[in-house]
């Protein structure tokens, strides 16, 4: 599987894989992660709700990387749809031909798909992280997700496990 020449993050997908300790998962498998400010803004690394350190800890090494805003002929549309850093995210991605957003949300994801935006979710990602031996099952983080409060349903669960060998 080839891996995407750019991955834009929105904030979900960061907090929830941070929450569990596997936001690292996001280093070994893409290098660097683009986020908009409003993304960054959103991650509130000077917290100290779990995972925040790690989210504090990607942005001072660099792989977490945000970037200018987008242009806001992109923008426009979005904000009257979507919330703020999503609609940002949506917009980088637009304006980054060929990359690949990381989402969760639903009408986020509807959105990108509509605009033909590559989109990975957080199974996803998972995915494949146990597919490069980064993790030994996907069963844990996902259990460990729901646990902190991260909305997965059951049936998506279990769609993500099937597709592990789970």
């Amino acid at each position: 599987m080839r891996l995407p020449p750019l991955i834009i993050a929105d904030a979900d997908p960061l907090i929830g894989l941070a929450k569990i300790g596997h936001l690292e998962l996001l280093r070994q498998l893409y290098k660097t992660v683009l986020i908009p400010s409003t993304v960054r803004a959103e991650l509130k690394p000077e917290s100290d709700y779990q995972g925040a350190d790690d989210l504090k800890s990607a942005l001072d090494k660099g792989w977490l990387i945000v970037s200018e805003k987008p242009s806001d002929d992109l923008l426009t549309s979005l904000q009257q749809i979507l919330d703020p850093g999503e609609a940002e995210a949506i917009a980088l991605a637009q304006q980054n031909k060929g990359a690949s957003l990381i989402i969760d949300e639903r009408r986020g994801r509807n959105v990108a798909s509509h605009r033909k935006i590559k989109i990975i979710g957080t199974g996803a990602v998972l995915l494949a992280a146990k597919q490069r031996q980064y993790i030994e099952n996907i069963r844990e983080p996902l259990e460990a997700l729901v646990d902190v409060g991260y909305r997965l349903s059951p049936k998506l669960i279990e769609r993500l496990l099937v597709m592990a060998g789970e």
